[in-house]
């Protein structure tokens, strides 16, 4: 609960004891008292303002407010109690609903620099957008980053986490609710929450430019999910640059006020299929940003940014399908020196064997169930009953399998030779790789997180990020990555036998 929320409630609570005591000589107590709880609850509103989490704390207020005005006696033991047991029963629905439902607002990040963030809209000329029908469409990206931000601007205002106007708030979250299966008005009070990043700050200064992190979100949500990664990063010196990937995102809102939302298809049938070529327009997308980032360098496209990004060393990293996209990315283009895939399948496994660059491998606890229950199947086929239940036929799931294999195969080979590291998270489910987890309790019992704490998923994952990039992109050598840590007994590392199959 927020502050005011909290003295507020306790306001309520002590007005419950006096005015409702058998003790006539509280009745000055109780007009004190509910002069100050209904001046508290005026402050509330006014300046941490309503949400729908505290609608039964307000109907008690009300409640308590014409006891104060129109009391003249003391209230009959019947009565008394009636009053007193609705009364906790709507303050508790309250506090609840607070907790389940909190206002968050995304973790201090743990770097010595404040952080600023902006956005590009870049549109690419030269290529034609394969997600609409119009063939005059050129394919459009917005592009926020995050930077270390100039000492003078801590002063200034912090973001929010979605956008702070209403109509793009609105349809922000109407694409929301729709992605997670609740009604628009549930999701009203995230217009209070806050990031830690400023807008607009100038960047900070430094002696050498900073490197540069790319970041792709999964299919369907978008690179607000991200947010905390992205100023954890750049709070330790980073540049980071989050695409959201047009018409894969729940929303994206462009300059002129429009919005898209999703249109890609991605069918069980043409799964590898389908993921193959979305993957092509998403390496395209981070291909083309890669060149967007050579201009702000250069100074072709003006920006704070001229002179500050350190092009030979960008890494790459991404979560779920922009994990399999962060792959590719890392694999083809030569600019990119480095990547993380955060609990994302590969889609593309073949003639991938002469990869040669450090890719880390972060998965989630399923990722060893998952990978029994295959290494079970390889020994004895699946029935006729299961490929029903899972909604496959026996062809793609013997695709399924062999892609896995290759993957296994593939982590197992670049940790054998020094390139990089696969581990899991016990405990984490496949949204604790986004800021999902930080938004409320609830998404564990959903399944879309795991049974680790949201706050402690997002300490690990970003602590493993931030390592694999300082030993790959700044050089600095890596404690952390070589084994299992007393710090973070959550992760573990699968041993070779099971890589291999």
């Amino acid at each position: 609960m927020r502050v005011l929320e909290m003295l507020w409630i306790a306001a309520c609570v002590a007005m419950l004891m006096i005015l409702l005591s058998r003790n006539s000589t509280n009745r000055k107590a109780g007009v004190i008292v509910g002069i100050a709880g209904g001046s508290l609850f005026a402050v509330q509103l006014l300046v941490e303002g309503y949400r729908w989490q505290m609608i039964p704390a307000y109907i008690v207020t009300a409640l308590l407010f014409v006891l104060v005005l129109f009391r003249r006696r003391t209230v009959k033991k019947p009565l008394r109690y009636m009053i007193w047991g609705l009364s906790a029963v709507l303050l508790g629905v309250s506090v609840a609903l607070s907790a389940l439902l909190p206002v968050f607002h995304l973790p201090k990040p743990s770097g010595e620099f404040s952080v600023g963030t902006d956005t590009f809209h870049f549109v690419d000329a030269d290529r034609e957008e394969t997600f609409t029908e119009q063939t005059s469409d050129k394919r459009e990206l917005i592009v926020q980053v995050w930077y270390p931000a100039a000492e003078s601007d801590q002063g200034a205002e912090k973001a929010t986490v979605f956008p702070k106007d209403k109509r793009l708030f609105h349809t922000y979250m109407q694409a929301y609710s729709e992605y997670l299966g609740l009604p628009s008005a549930a999701l009203d009070y995230w217009k209070y929450s806050r990031a830690n990043a400023y807008g607009h700050a100038d960047l900070r200064l430094a002696e050498n430019p900073y490197p540069v992190v790319m970041l792709s979100h999964g299919m369907g949500v978008g690179r607000i999910l991200h947010s905390s990664q992205a100023e954890h990063l750049a709070s330790h010196g980073y540049i980071v640059f989050a695409i959201d990937h047009t018409y894969s995102t729940a929303a994206t809102a462009f300059p002129d006020g429009r919005v898209t939302g999703f249109l890609t298809e991605q069918s069980q049938e043409r799964l590898f299929e389908d993921s193959r070529a979305i993957l092509k327009v998403w390496n395209e997308d981070i291909s083309f940003v890669t060149n967007q980032l050579e201009k702000l360098q250069s100074g072709a496209i003006a920006s704070k940014f001229k002179g500050a990004l350190d092009l030979d060393n960008i890494g790459m990293m991404g979560h779920s399908f922009g994990g399999a996209a962060a792959f590719e990315a890392v694999y083809s283009n030569p600019r990119i020196k480095a990547g993380v895939n955060m609990d994302g399948t590969l889609f593309v496994t073949k003639d991938r064997d002469d990869m040669e660059k450090p890719f880390m491998f972060i998965e989630s606890e399923d990722f060893m169930k998952v990978n029994e229950q295959q290494a079970k199947y390889r020994q004895t086929p699946a029935t006729e009953a299961e490929l029903q239940a899972l909604g496959l036929t026996r062809e793609q799931f013997d695709m399924i399998l062999a892609n896995r294999e290759l993957e296994l195969k593939l982590m197992d080979r670049l940790s054998q030779q020094g390139l990089g590291r696969t581990l899991y998270i016990e405990g984490a489910g496949h949204y604790n790789f986004t800021d999902l987890q930080l938004y409320s309790p609830l998404t564990r019992l959903t399944g879309m997180t795991g049974s680790m704490n949201g706050s402690r998923g997002a300490e690990i994952v970003n602590a493993y990020v931030l390592e694999f990039f300082n030993q790959h992109l700044r050089g600095m050598e890596s404690k952390l990555l070589t084994g299992p840590s007393e710090e973070y007994p959550e992760v573990k590392y699968p041993d070779r036998a099971f890589l291999e199959g």
